[in-house]
């Protein structure tokens, strides 16, 4: 079972995700660069080969496992669900709109939110300690007269030489079709050696 489960997550995760394999859109640069993000940590992890621990949940049925990924082209389709986030895709650049909070002690918010229900990205919080990247948290949702879907997407960083290094992510979600069972699942994941 727990198999089963495991194979329907990562088809679920990676339907849909191949990045390197589209054809990149052309980006407008108007909101942070989520992308330009995603592969400086790639190029870090291609060369300290880092190990992936992954703990994934679907309704309930716990399984993990171990990977360690061999190439760039592995950790964009792991990162998959985060580079489809990018909201800096040509026709995107007035359909979000951009507020700034201080949150006190040099701690600091940007909160990216869709300004109408059409984007399927929500919103996009990027948490800042000291001008440093702390974390990154993205809701997607969407809704239609057969399916809705909501996730949300976490992205945890450590500093290190003054730099903000991945060292995990979170996906979860919940998801509802007709004549359907709704699907609960959670995917969390660590980058250590």
């Amino acid at each position: 079972m727990k198999l089963k489960n495991l194979a329907f997550l990562l088809s679920l995760l990676l339907f849909g995700c191949s990045v390197s394999q589209k054809s990149e859109p052309i980006r407008t640069g108007t909101y942070f660069d989520l992308v330009e993000l995603l592969d400086e940590q790639i190029a870090t992890f291609e060369v300290e080969r880092p190990i992936l621990t992954k703990e994934l949940s679907v309704n309930g049925e716990p399984d993990k496992i171990i990977v360690q990924l061999d190439s760039a082209e592995q950790w964009k389709e792991e990162l998959g669900l985060f580079y489809q986030a990018d909201i800096n895709k040509l026709g995107l650049e007035t359909s979000y709109a951009t507020e700034e909070l201080s949150t006190g002690n040099g701690n600091r918010k940007v909160i990216d939110s869709a300004k109408t229900e059409k984007p399927t990205v929500r919103t996009i919080e990027y948490n800042y300690i000291e001008n440093q990247l702390k974390s990154i948290r993205i809701i997607i949702r969407d809704e239609n007269p057969v399916y809705k879907f909501e996730k949300e997407l976490n992205l945890y960083f450590n500093a290190v030489q003054g730099k903000s290094i991945l060292s995990s992510f979170a996906i979860s979600g919940d998801q509802s079709m007709i004549l359907k069972d709704e699907l609960n699942y959670s995917l969390k994941a660590t980058i250590g050696k």
